[in-house]
């Protein structure tokens, strides 16, 4: 009976794992595609509204995740705490602060920052935001296909280890 107890329990922790590391895949790609949706409507509220960039912010953080929201939220209002404010350094102090639980890697943090910058151009910011945008399209087509790739994996190996250590254990 402590046998088929020991195994269940190993069995389920091992379940657990793979299923862990699948939510952690579908976070980051849920985070990549609400930072597109975030800088698609600052682009467009910039070029059709002319608000002001701290607006700007202050106007996509509805509706978000809690964490991007304190990120749009923070940076706005630093913004408007300092008007000579660096945003780009702005925008550095916001993600770094938040790295542990931001599930984005370092270059897609750096893509967002430069995607944020280029929005704050003044003029014709477009081709800039355009190239950033592609290259934000492209980091969340690979994220789907890693996603769709290494979940089987990771239950696949989760489960055969959890398999492997019952039998080690008998």
């Amino acid at each position: 009976m402590v046998k088929c107890a020991g195994i269940l329990l190993i069995m389920a922790g091992a379940y657990g794992l793979g299923s862990y590391l699948c939510a952690y895949l579908k976070g980051r790609l849920e985070q990549l595609v609400e930072c597109r949706e975030v800088f698609v409507q600052m682009d467009a509220c910039r070029e059709y509204l002319r608000l002001p960039y701290a607006e700007l912010l202050r106007k996509s953080a509805g509706g978000k995740s809690r964490i991007l929201t304190e990120l749009l939220l923070e940076v706005a209002d630093e913004m408007e705490k300092s008007r000579n404010a660096d945003a780009g350094a702005l925008w550095e102090a916001a993600f770094s602060k938040r790295k542990k639980q931001l599930l984005l890697k370092e270059e897609e943090i750096g893509l967002l920052l430069a995607l944020a910058r280029s929005l704050m151009l003044e003029g014709n910011h477009t081709q800039v935001a355009k190239v950033y945008f592609m290259q934000l399209e492209d980091h969340i087509e690979r994220a789907m296909e890693e996603k769709k790739e290494k979940q089987k994996l990771f239950r696949t190996i989760s489960i055969l280890g959890g398999l492997f250590l019952v039998v080690l254990l008998l």
